[in-house]
């Protein structure tokens, strides 16, 4: 025994009871009959510990030390055979067991250190990752339609949700172009191509990495996703310069996006006669091999000109006609009904070619990819687009028939002196440095005001504050289409003062100017067709007006 330092003879004398013994495996008294168990039991193990001489520590070759009866039997040792010959004991001595820990728990401290390490260097590297993502160089090639209307798609969503990045795509609960592989292989397309950005909110599990913990890949449907900053500095201008520029080039496909629309709507007619199979009826599924010519017969459809709405009423008399057909005929194999519906919706198709067809709304049960309302919306505002176009030439058409009847009856002497007195530029800001007041004595006239935001605004003012509206140092553009119109431009132009106008700058493409990339606000004002003096706009010059900036409005879908 090895008594603790500081013991009293009353603690020893109970060491030496409790450790007193006949023989091996035979203690001389209990616990008991030493005193209170809890007490003895405290008292051995804070006093001292019992050496086994000949039981010896395989690490360390130390004798063994135990604090109770019940260490000691767990040895095995302590019976008839209890070794007078030193052997090994069958587990390390506490001193051994207690370095043993230490080295385990440094070596985790080692590892969670070199850990954080690691995880500090992928946080490093996937942030500088998605920085340059989010920073790249504008592409050189344009999206496919396909491409691009779902990329329209996703600039709608982030504008009508005002979010600054959108996804991951594992956990948005519905698709973009359908499926969850098409989404992927659509999200890895446009930012291979330059057209989105991966973006936070994202982790480091989110991408693969080197031995050097060096991001090398990233998975598509685990980052969130944004535009780039070369569309714009902030998300959401880079998302509604995004829905501008692809309405652009999506309006020489308008072609394309029908067909892609009839594709997604296909897809939607399947799913739904496919649910009514399943849902409502407890049938299997339409087989595999059957699903082509089912989606093959849909867009035909679709394509001959059915609504959507017509081929699903179709569908449900399809699906209703092989259930009754599969239970009044015993023995079919299983999916036969199933199978038989497609059939019958080949039929229902041709039977209705020339009769009335009624029109059954698609269930919430079906998913609708979000990419077919962005496409529907976009050729709706394409139809309405066309419909302004029309208007406004008809009635740029009407004023520049006005003005040539008129030009025959006016002399071009008077045409040229009409009593109005010009803006003077120059005095404007010699006065403006003097500091000296000068009377706004101009005529007033009505005239029309394009925002940078695309708004349009008809207002009466003095031909001064005309050209106040457009930051005073402006020049007089000539619009050759309508001979009777001009605009006013800024001519001291930068980007932080005068923002990018692209409706004025259609509208002045629409009216006969070329002028180029317009900024700032422009203002439309009417003169004679010999002169340059501003007038006001009459109705019908309004009327042009309105029209042409409805046809210049960006088309389809809501406003950014």
């Amino acid at each position: 025994m090895h008594f603790h330092d500081g013991i009293t003879d009353d603690a020893k004398d109970l060491c030496r009871a409790y450790w007193e013994f006949t023989q091996p495996g035979a203690w001389a008294r209990n616990v008991a009959q030493i005193g209170q168990s809890t007490f003895v039991s405290q008292t051995v193990r804070t006093s001292c510990t019992a050496s086994l001489l000949t039981v010896l520590c395989p690490g360390c070759t130390m004798p063994i030390t135990v604090t109770s009866r019940s260490e000691m039997t767990a040895t095995r040792l302590w019976n008839d055979d209890f070794p007078l010959e030193p052997v090994a004991a069958r587990a390390p001595c506490q001193d051994c067991r207690a370095a043993a820990q230490a080295q385990v728990a440094a070596e985790k401290a080692l590892d969670e250190e070199r850990a954080a390490a690691a995880n500090e260097r992928r946080v490093e590297s996937a942030s500088a990752w998605l920085g340059r993502s989010l920073h790249a160089d504008e592409p050189t090639a344009c999206p496919t339609p396909r491409q691009a209307v779902g990329l329209l798609a996703l600039a709608e969503i982030l504008l009508s949700s005002g979010a600054e990045s959108f996804g991951p795509l594992d956990g948005i609960g519905y698709t973009v172009t359908a499926s969850a592989a098409s989404d992927t292989a659509l999200f890895r397309e446009m930012f291979l191509a330059r057209w989105i950005a991966a973006t936070t909110p994202a982790t480091v599990d989110c991408f693969t990495y080197d031995e050097d913990d060096q991001a090398t890949g990233m998975y598509v449907d685990a980052v969130s996703w944004t535009f780039p900053r070369w569309l714009g500095s902030t998300a959401r201008g880079a998302a509604s310069a995004a829905v501008d520029h692809l309405r652009r080039d999506l309006a020489d496909h308008t072609d394309a996006v029908t067909e892609i629309v009839q594709e997604l709507e296909a897809g939607m007619a399947v799913d739904y006669l496919d649910g009514l199979l399943t849902s409502r009826y407890n049938e299997l599924p339409i087989p595999d091999h059957r699903l082509p010519d089912a989606y093959d017969l849909a867009l035909e459809a679709l394509q001959n000109g059915y609504a959507l709405e017509q081929v699903l009423s179709l569908a449900w008399s399809a699906a209703a006609a092989s259930v009754a057909w599969g239970q009044r005929t015993p023995g079919l194999k299983p999916g036969a009904v199933s199978s038989a519906s497609v059939t019958n919706l080949g039929r229902g198709i041709g039977f209705a070619k020339d009769r009335p067809v009624r029109h059954y709304d698609l269930p919430n049960s079906v998913p609708r990819p979000a990419m077919h309302g962005t496409a529907v919306r976009f050729l709706a505002g394409q139809e309405a687009a066309q419909a302004a176009l029309a208007r406004f030439a008809a009635v740029q058409q009407r004023i520049n028939s006005r003005a040539d009847l008129e030009q025959l009856d006016r002399d071009v002497e008077d045409t040229l002196d009409d009593g109005w007195k010009t803006f003077d530029t120059h005095e404007w800001l010699q006065n403006l440095a003097e500091g000296t007041p000068e009377p706004d004595d101009t005529p007033v006239v009505t005239y029309a005001s394009v925002a940078p935001s695309g708004d349009l605004t008809i207002q009466t003012a003095t031909e001064r504050q005309m050209h106040d509206d457009t930051g005073g140092m402006t020049e007089g553009l000539p619009l050759d289409g309508t001979a009777t119109l001009d605009a006013l431009v800024p001519t001291f132009v930068d980007h932080e003062t005068h923002q990018p106008n692209p409706v004025a700058t259609r509208m002045i493409e629409l009216v006969g100017g070329g002028y180029g990339i317009v900024n700032g606000p422009v203002v439309f004002f009417q003169t004679l067709k010999a002169g340059r003096a501003p007038r006001s706009l009459d109705d019908d010059h309004q009327e042009l007006i309105r029209a042409a900036h409805e046809a210049a409005k960006p088309a389809g879908g809501a406003e950014a």
